[in-house]
């Protein structure tokens, strides 16, 4: 057997894996599996609640609880600014950031607590510390 006649036999078979991989599986998606889609439903399962400075922001108009969760579902988790292991003793959290916006998400036992919100800019009758 010549080596045309075996890559063309190997094309073959890869087109038929292929087809086959297609036909079982379909349009679901392994991605959900992946670190980044874990954590965001693990953070988001028990529900967001705000430090002080988050409820301050909230109560003047600056943030939304869906502007929180946008956050979550679609910022960049940074796990070099998170501490995932509880090495400081300060809580596990998880660093989140998207353009401009930024927080931190802390596990708690019940909720998930956000502090250290970032944003762009603040409205001028928002005095929150």
């Amino acid at each position: 057997m010549t080596f045309t006649q075996r890559l063309w036999r190997y094309m073959i078979g890869i087109a038929i894996g292929t087809m086959l991989a297609f036909f079982f599986f379909g349009s679901r998606s392994c991605t959900k599996w992946l670190p980044n889609p874990q954590v965001r439903q693990f953070l988001g399962e028990s529900g967001l609640m705000g430090d002080e400075r988050t409820r301050c922001l909230m109560q003047c108009g600056a943030v939304t609880m869906a502007d929180l969760r946008a956050l979550l579902e679609e910022g960049d988790i940074q796990y070099g600014a998170s501490d995932v292991r509880n090495d400081q003793g300060t809580g596990k959290f998880y660093r989140i950031e998207e353009d401009e916006r930024a927080a931190e998400f802390v596990v708690t036992d019940t909720t998930t607590l956000v502090r250290a919100l970032q944003l762009p800019e603040a409205p001028p009758s928002c005095d929150c510390p």
